[in-house]
Order: C-alpha cells, then structure tokens, then sequence
C-alpha cells in the first residue's frame, strides 16, 4: 500500500516536471522559428527523438532471478537481461517494451513465463532505462532489437536452428520488433505484438501539434527527423514489410486505445496474412503489458503448436 501512493506521487511529479518542460519547449522552438527556423527545426526534431524518462513499475511481483547482460548495436549498448531456466535446451522468449517504458514494465509476465519453464530476455530499448543514447528513433529501436537478438545466440539463448519461441512486443516497441524481423534478420517462431503505430508520423505530428507549429513548420522538423535517423518516415511503413512475414502472429488493441488508434492495427493485420486479430475492451494502451487476462491470451499463443488453435478463445470479435 506504501509503495503504490510513492509510486503515484512520484508519477505526478514526473508529469507536471514534463508538462512544464513541454511549455518551455513550444516556446523556445516557436522563438526559433522567427529567427533561426534550421535550430529550430533541429531542436523539436531531438525533443522527438528524446523520450522522457519516466520512473519504472513496483517490482512488487517482481521475483524471478535475472542475470544482465549487454548487447552492442553500432550506436552503443543495449542492456538486457536474461531470466529463468539457462539450459540451452529451454525455449526462449523476448520482451520488447514500448516508448518511455522499459523492461520492469514486463515483470509479472516475466514471472509468469519463468513459471512455465522458459527463458526470458528482456531489455532496455535504446534511450530508454539503462541503454544511454543521445536520439532515438524506430531505425535506432529496431537496432538495439536485432542486436539483443545476435547477443541471445552468443550467450545460448537460442541458436540458427533454435530462434525464439516468440517475441512479444509493445507499442513502438512492437513498431521496431517488426522492422528488426523484417529488415535486420530477428528470427523468432511467432510474434505477438500489442498496439503498435505503424508509421511514425502518428507521433511526429501530435508532437508538432502539441509544439503549435504550422504545416510548413511542421514539414522543416520532418525534414529534420529523417535527416538524424538517416531515412525517411516513408521507409517505415510496416504494412508492405509485413506481406513477407510467414511466421504466425498475434496483434491485441484495446477499443479505447488513446494513444495509437486502432487502424493502426487493422493495417497491420490485413497486411499479416498468419496473424490473428483480436479487438479487445476497457485496457486502454498501457494496460496491454499487465493485464492478466491479455497474459493469458499470451501465454496460449506461445504455447500452443497448431496455429488455427494459438490464440485462445475470443474475448470480442475483430470488426
């Protein structure tokens, strides 16, 4: 009871600490625009590429022994960390976490899976918790993925003839998981994938809303943003990358999804001719990762070896 009212205040804190620091930001950018428009541009492109560092969940059902570890990607390191069964023999899971959390988000999964015998890695993604990284981005993301994913083979965790079980993967999270599979040569059995943006003008543009910018402001910071990641948003559309997935999927969204909208995900499903859809109710976005009844969802998918069976029952129909 004492950890939860911390664990709030420290929340609220947190988001009244980035409301102001927003404030800041919209008016220093919008100054910019009338005097220097190419610093400008470049300073709302890096608040961008920045997320905020928001405080890690309770480990209070946090239980499962975890050994670090670090994964190099040609932007830095990445740290992960490997939890249950360390036999070569155990099948293995990855947990990719979404923008602004990190791998502590997934601890009652993480338990629950250890419970059933797996090995669970999960990481930091780049920018995020204990991986440092001056901008981020879905290219620099997918990165630190696929890297995790090469570092799982060294240390046994899977092998050319023994990928991952599955990978599961949130929000942008999810974005970059399915770029590093489909681009950069992550290899896994299955992918559940929950909520994510499938191009990243989604957020660009809210944040360019939330700076006041106009459209032609708006188009100078995109310019901006594809220059630092070094290719443009264009490029990262998932739904023709996922016309060659053949490996069976999973994509949860929750109806009252307010940060990524559910055409998102109805994209992406069309576009996955093996991945099950499933709309489900009353979660919200970040509520995905704790949810127990989505755990259990999970852990039926991953479980099971019939793909027309690995979905579990239907909580609500895909419109």
């Amino acid at each position: 009871m004492i950890t939860s009212v911390r664990v709030s205040h420290v929340n609220k804190s947190t988001n009244v600490r980035s409301i102001i620091e927003l404030l800041l930001q919209r008016s220093l950018i919008r100054a910019g625009f009338r005097l220097a428009p190419g610093w400008a541009a470049d300073r709302a492109a890096g608040l961008f590429l920045r997320p905020w560092r928001r405080p890690g969940p309770g480990r209070s059902r946090y239980v499962s022994r975890e050994t670090p570890f670090a994964a190099e990607s040609a932007l830095g390191p990445v740290a992960a960390w490997s939890f249950g069964p360390t036999a070569r023999t155990a099948p293995a899971i990855l947990l990719v976490h979404g923008w602004e959390d990190d791998h502590l988000s997934w601890a009652p999964l993480i338990d629950r899976l250890v419970q059933r015998g797996y090995r669970v890695l999960a990481l930091d993604l780049p920018g995020h918790g204990r991986s440092p990284a001056d901008i981020t981005g879905i290219p620099i993301l997918a990165a630190g993925v696929a890297a995790v994913g090469r570092e799982a083979e060294t240390i046994g965790a899977v092998s050319a003839d023994r990928p991952f079980k599955a990978v599961i993967a949130h929000s942008l999270g999810g974005t970059a998981t399915l770029i590093a599979a489909t681009e950069l040569g992550l290899r896994a059995e299955r992918y559940a994938i929950l909520a994510a943006p499938n191009h990243p003008r989604l957020f660009a543009g809210a944040m360019m809303q939330m700076l006041g910018l106009s459209r032609q402001q708006t188009a100078t910071v995109f310019t901006a943003i594809e220059r630092l990641i070094g290719r443009t948003m264009d490029s990262l559309y998932l739904p023709p990358k996922l016309r060659q997935l053949a490996v069976p999927g999973l994509i949860l969204h929750s109806r009252e999804d307010r940060t990524v909208p559910l055409q998102h995900s109805q994209e992406n499903a069309a576009a996955w001719r093996r991945a099950e859809f499933r709309i489900l109710d009353g979660l919200g976005h970040r509520r995905l990762m704790t949810d127990e009844a989505v755990h259990s969802m999970l852990l039926h998918f991953i479980d099971s070896t019939a793909p027309v069976d690995a979905y579990g029952p239907k909580s609500d129909a895909a419109d």
